[in-house]
């Protein structure tokens, strides 16, 4: 068996994953894990699919198919998995006042104090004080086991006061 990571982008529509998982199923692959998206009309997604090695190559062909629907496909064979370092999960929510640069400032504490962010959404459409729109960010990070957990999120938590945003930690190992 093979582990293939596809990339996916185009113009969203009803039945977008319907016909990349028609695809997948045809070749008898098996569908992992995904992350998928519409954002402003359009639809984008990271899928790690697995199919047989005899498989492969045709599967590759008829993904080229879902052009003609309006998406472009990539894939990537996954050589080897991995392993993922013990860690602590723990989600971030920000918000405050939308203004240029804040994912910016965010990304760049967080980066600075040596953490890696595994998923990030925003939104901006919130309706603010006075008129004005709000942000909110939620980001998970993936802290390693013997990083000093509480010094990250003072770090991160002195970015946001300066910032002038609100800061709400989650922890997501349940502990």
């Amino acid at each position: 068996m093979i582990e293939l990571v596809l990339t996916i982008i185009g113009r969203d529509r009803a039945g977008v994953v319907a016909s990349l998982a028609d695809v997948v199923r045809f070749h008898e692959g098996n569908w992992k894990r995904s992350e998928l998206a519409e954002i402003a009309g359009t639809f984008a997604g990271v899928v790690v699919v697995e199919v047989g090695d005899d498989r492969v190559d045709e599967l590759l062909t008829n993904l080229l198919v879902l052009r003609d629907q309006g998406l472009h496909v990539t894939a990537q064979q996954v050589e080897e998995p991995i392993a993922a370092p013990d860690a602590d999960e723990v989600r971030l929510r920000l918000t405050g006042d939308d203004r240029p640069g804040v994912v910016h400032e965010v990304s760049t504490a967080i980066s600075e104090a040596g953490i890696s962010i595994s998923r990030l959404g925003t939104v901006t459409d919130l309706p603010g004080k006075n008129g004005g729109r709000q942000f909110e960010i939620t980001v998970q990070l993936t802290v390693p086991v013997g990083a000093d957990l509480d010094a990250v999120l003072d770090s991160i938590g002195e970015a946001a006061v300066s910032l002038g945003i609100a800061l709400i930690v989650e922890d997501l190992t349940g502990d």
